[in-house]
C-alpha cells in the first residue's frame, strides 16, 4: 500500500514538473511558485488539469503542501481549488453564450449568484478549526484552513540576505553606460555577465555582491562605474527554495520553502505542535547545533516576534513535547490549558489567562491536584499567587464573588436622601439620617421602625423614637448592623386620602382633593367655574357621622342648600366643604342650545336647518324647504337617524347575546351583525300621506342629527337573491310580482321561494303572504327591489347520530314487547 501511495504521489508530481507556461499541467513547474496568476489561465488549461487529476485519482487538496511550500500563495491556491471546482458550470454558461446572449446573461447572473450562495456555505463548512483541543492556548494559530502566515515575496531586497544557487539577480546598469540582465545563480554559485565572464557570489551578501560586481565590471568593459558615470543596481528577481525538516508537528516531514521564509511560516505549514507538543521550547537546529528555542508564548502574549528568525537550508525545527500543563477555570478572562516552564508561578498562568474577571473571587484560587493514586485539592491564598509553583495536570478554578453585600444600610421613607449606604465603625441611626440629608418636614418623628436580619435570616422589627435619636438618647440612638434597614413613615401616609365630588354646570367635573379649610368657592374655581346653563341653587350632600343605625333613621346624606348667582365673592361662597362632600351645581329650566335637522334630496332648498320648537315635524321640515323638486320620489322619502349613545349600548348588548346562540342561527343573524355596525337607522315614511294629513301619527317628530332624504324618481325593479339572472326592468304598473321573478329567467334551483319579500325605495318590506293554498304577492311599485332568499342548506346526520337513534328506538321496541307480554 505504501509503496502505491508513492508511486501516485511521483506521479502527480511529475505531472507538475513541466514547463511553466500557460499549459495546466505545468503550472507547478519550478522551484519558485510566487509568480503563478491563476485568472491568467485558460479554461481549456483548468480542465486538462482537472482530467488529470482524475486520472491520477488525486485531488489538488493533497498536493497543497506541496504548491504552498514553493511559495504559491494561499489567494491563489483558493482561486485555483474554486475554478477546478467551477469549471462544469463554466461549460454551461459558454454554451449558453454561444446560442443567445441575452439568456446567457441570466444564466451567468443566476450562476454567480449560486455561486454567491456555494461560497457562504464553503466558507462555514471550512470555518476555521484548531488542529488540537482548542482550549490548548495558541491552537487557534494552526487551523484547518489555508496559511495565514506564509512569507511576504514582495518585500525590498535585504542587503543581508545571503546569495546561494538558483537565486536570480536582476543587474541594472544606467547612467553613461547602460545594461540590464536576469542572471541566474548556478549551482557553482557562479553568475555570467556577458562580455565579463564568470563571477561568484554564493555565500555572498546582496551589499557585498553589489561591490564586487561593480568592481568586476568596472575593470572590464564597463569603466565608468569607477568615476561615476553610470550607476549598478543588483536586487532579487526570484527568490530560491530551501528545504527545512520539522519534527513533532501535526503534519511532520521535510518541507520545501521560500529563502525568505521564517521559523513561523513553516510551523504553520507544519500544522504546529501536537496534542502533546510544546508551545514554549521549540528547537531551530542548524549544521546539529540548536542555536534557537522558540517561546510562542512571547508572539501570543506580547506581540514578541524576536524568535521569528529566518530559515536556511536543511534546518531542523523540533518540536519537543510538553514537559508541564495546567488550566485555568471560571472567572478569568481567557480560560484554557496553559504550558509552563519551571520557575513560573501561578501569577504567571493568571497573567497567560489575561487575568481575573471583574466578578471573580480573587482571595483563594482552588487548585485540584493529581496524587500518586487519587485527587486532591489546595487552597490558594492571595499572598502566594507569587509563590505557588503550578505541578503538571494542576486544574485551577477562580470562582466568583458572593450577591451579597458586607457593609450596607438602607433608609427609606420621610428623608431627603433615601439609599443604600455604607456601614462604618460605630454607625448609629442619628447618623445614618444625617447622611441622609435628615427628616422632610413631614416626617412623622414618634416612631420608626428598623429592619433586622437574624443570624439565621430572619428578620425582626425595633422601634425607637426619632426626636430623641437625633438627640443622642442611647436607647433610641441605636447602633446599625450590616444590612439594617431604617423606616421612617411621613405623617401623609398615616391618615386617609380624602375627595370631594362636584358635579353639574361646572367646566370640569369631577372628583378633587379634600384639603383643610377648603370651602364651596375653592372647589367651584378648581372645577373650571360655572357654565353658562348654571342656575343658582347649589345642593351639597353630607356624609352622616353616627355610631349606630336607628330602626326609624334612614337617611342616606345630609343635604345642604345655597344659591350663587354667578358671584363667587358672595358669603354663600365660602360655605366650607368637608370629606367625602358631593357638590351639585343645577341646570336652568329649559335651557337647551338649538338643536339642527337635515334634509337633502329633491328638495328646493336642501341643507341643515335647526329646529323651531321641540315637537317640529317632517311636514314642517318639508315646508320650510320650499317643497319638492319636479323630479322628486315622495314615496321613496325615509329619514336617516343616528343612534344615540343609549341606542349604542343596547346594539353592543345585543351582539353580545348573539355570540352566545348556537351555530344553526349564524346564517340568520349575519344580516343583524352587519347593519348592528352601521351608526344610524332607516325609518321609511309615506311622505304623500303625511303631506296630505299633516299632524297626523305618521308625521314623526323630528330629533337632532336626523336626515330626511328625499329621492329622486326611480323608474326600475330590481330583481336579486335565488334568481337565475339578477337584473333590472323597467317599472310597468301591469306587471306583477311573477313577471318580474320571469324577467329574470325565474326562479334558481336552491331558491326559497315561499319566503320571497319586496323592499320598497323607502325601505319598507312587504312579504308574500299565505291562507290555506292561496297566496298574494306583495305590490310592485316604482324602485323596488324583489328579493328571493336561498333555502338554507340541510345536514344530514352523521353516522353517530343515526347509531344512536337506532339504539333508542331498539330499546324502546324492547321494553313495547315487553309490556305485551305480560
Amino acid at each position: 500500500m505504501k509503496m502505491h501511495f508513492l508511486l501516485r504521489f511521483t506521479i502527480v508530481v511529475l505531472f507538475f514538473l513541466s514547463t511553466t507556461a500557460l499549459q495546466a499541467q505545468d503550472i507547478l513547474k519550478g522551484k519558485d511558485l510566487s509568480t503563478i496568476r491563476v485568472d491568467q489561465l485558460s479554461d481549456a488549461d483548468i480542465a486538462k488539469l482537472k482530467a488529470q487529476l482524475n486520472e491520477s485519482k488525486l485531488t489538488i487538496e493533497q498536493v497543497e503542501q506541496m504548491a504552498m511550500a514553493k511559495g504559491m500563495s494561499a489567494t491563489e491556491f483558493t482561486k485555483l481549488k474554486a475554478r477546478l471546482n467551477a469549471d462544469t458550470k463554466g461549460q454551461k454558461v459558454t454554451g449558453a453564450l454561444k446560442s443567445d446572449p441575452k439568456s446567457a446573461a441570466k444564466t451567468i447572473e443566476k450562476q454567480n449568484n449560486s455561486s454567491d450562495s456555494l461560497a457562504v456555505e464553503q466558507f462555514d463548512k471550512k470555518k476555521p478549526q484548531p488542529l488540537i483541543n482548542p482550549l490548548i492556548f495558541g491552537s487557534e494559530l494552526y487551523t484547518s484552513v489555508s496559511p495565514s502566515f506564509e512569507p511576504n515575496l514582495k518585500l525590498a531586497t535585504p542587503l543581508n540576505y545571503v546569495l546561494g544557487p538558483d537565486d536570480e539577480l536582476l543587474v541594472t546598469l544606467y547612467g553613461v553606460q547602460e545594461y540590464t540582465g536576469e542572471l541566474l545563480v548556478s549551482d557553482e554559485g557562479n553568475i555570467n555577465v556577458p562580455n565579463v565572464g564568470q563571477i561568484r557570489v554564493a555565500g555572498l551578501t546582496i551589499e557585498a555582491a553589489t561591490q564586487k560586481l561593480k568592481t568586476v565590471m568596472g575593470n572590464s568593459v564597463y569603466p565608468y562605474l569607477k568615476n561615476g558615470g553610470s550607476k549598478l543596481s543588483v536586487t532579487l528577481n526570484k527568490i530560491r527554495s530551501i528545504k527545512v525538516t520539522v519534527i513533532g508537528a501535526n503534519r511532520p516531514g521535510n518541507l520545501t520553502v521560500s529563502s525568505l521564509s521564517t521559523i513561523f511560516n513553516a510551523l504553520y505549514l507544519a500544522g504546529g505542535p501536537t496534542e502533546f507538543g510544546s508551545f514554549r521550547e521549540i528547537e531551530l537546529v542548524r549544521n546539529n547545533k540548536p542555536i534557537q528555542k522558540v517561546d510562542l508564548y512571547r508572539m501570543l502574549l506580547k506581540g514578541d516576534q524576536s524568535d521569528n528568525i529566518g530559515l536556511k537550508d536543511n534546518d531542523v525545527i523540533r518540536i519537543p513535547a510538553y514537559k508541564k500543563r495546567v488550566e485555568i477555570q471560571g472567572q478569568v478572562k481567557r480560560p484554557g490549558i496553559f504550558e509552563v516552564l519551571s520557575g513560573e508561578s501561578f501569577q504567571d498562568v493568571l497573567e497567560f489567562a489575561s487575568g481575573f474577571t471583574d466578578t471573580a473571587y480573587t482571595a483563594i484560587v482552588k487548585a485540584f491536584q493529581n496524587s500518586d493514586r487519587e485527587r486532591k485539592v489546595k487552597d490558594i491564598p492571595a499572598a502566594e499567587y507569587q509563590k505557588y509553583q503550578p505541578e503538571s495536570g494542576d486544574i485551577f478554578v477562580v470562582s466568583k464573588i458572593l450577591n451579597r453585600f458586607q457593609n450596607r444600610v438602607k433608609i427609606n421613607g420621610a428623608v431627603f436622601r433615601p439609599d443604600v449606604y455604607e456601614l462604618t465603625n460605630g454607625l448609629t441611626v442619628g447618623e445614618l439620617i444625617r447622611k441622609a440629608d435628615g427628616l422632610k418636614e413631614d416626617a412623622y418623628t414618634g416612631r420608626a421602625q428598623i429592619l433586622r436580619l437574624q443570624d439565621d435570616l430572619k428578620r425582626s422589627i425595633l422601634s425607637f423614637d426619632v426626636r430623641k435619636a437625633l438627640s443622642g438618647d442611647a436607647a433610641h440612638n441605636l447602633l446599625l448592623k450590616r444590612e439594617d434597614e431604617i423606616l421612617i413613615s411621613s405623617v401623609l401616609d398615616l391618615r386617609d386620602s380624602f375627595k370631594v365630588t362636584i358635579q353639574g354646570e361646572v367646566r370640569m367635573p369631577g372628583e378633587y382633593d379634600f384639603v383643610d379649610n377648603l370651602t364651596l368657592r375653592d372647589i367651584i374655581l378648581q372645577a373650571g367655574g360655572f357654565t353658562d346653563a348654571a342656575y343658582k341653587s347649589i345642593e351639597i350632600a353630607r356624609l352622616i357621622k353616627r355610631d349606630s343605625i336607628a330602626p326609624t333613621d334612614n337617611r342616606a346624606s345630609s343635604i345642604i342648600n345655597t344659591e350663587i348667582d354667578g358671584d363667587l365673592s358672595i358669603g354663600a361662597a365660602s360655605v366650607g366643604i368637608m370629606p367625602y362632600d358631593v357638590i351639585t351645581v343645577r341646570r336652568k329650566a329649559g335651557y337647551t342650545l338649538p338643536e339642527t335637522v337635515l334634509i337633502s334630496g329633491q328638495v328646493q332648498y336642501p341643507g341643515p336647518y335647526a329646529l323651531s320648537n321641540r315637537s317640529e315635524k317632517v311636514s314642517d321640515l318639508l315646508k320650510r324647504s320650499g317643497g319638492y323638486t319636479p323630479d322628486a320620489f315622495p314615496a321613496g322619502a325615509y329619514i336617516k337617524r343616528y343612534l344615540t349613545e343609549e341606542e349604542k349600548r343596547k346594539k353592543e348588548a345585543t351582539k353580545e347575546i348573539q355570540k352566545n346562540i348556537s351555530n344553526k342561527d349564524t346564517a340568520t343573524l349575519r344580516d343583524l351583525d352587519e347593519s348592528s355596525k352601521k351608526e344610524f337607522v332607516r325609518v321609511p315614511l309615506d311622505l304623500p300621506s303625511i303631506m296630505n294629513n299633516p299632524g297626523s301619527i305618521e308625521d314623526l317628530v323630528l330629533r337632532i342629527y336626523d336626515e330626511l332624504v328625499i329621492p329622486k324618481f326611480d323608474g326600475q325593479v330590481k330583481v336579486s337573491g335565488a334568481v337565475l339572472l339578477e337584473t333590472q326592468v323597467p317599472y310597468n304598473e301591469k306587471n306583477k310580482f311573477k313577471d318580474y321573478i320571469s324577467s329574470a329567467g325565474g326562479y334558481s334551483g336552491d331558491s326559497w321561494v315561499k319566503n320571497s319579500y319586496v323592499v320598497y325605495a323607502n325601505g319598507k318590506a312587504a312579504t308574500t303572504k299565505r291562507f290555506l293554498f292561496f297566496k298574494s304577492y306583495p305590490k310592485i311599485q316604482p324602485g323596488s327591489e324583489i328579493i328571493v332568499p336561498k333555502r338554507p342548506e340541510r345536514r344530514g346526520m352523521t353516522t353517530g347520530e343515526i347509531i344512536g337513534i337506532s339504539s333508542a328506538l331498539a330499546s324502546l321496541a324492547g321494553v313495547v314487547i315487553a309490556i305485551l307480554r305480560l
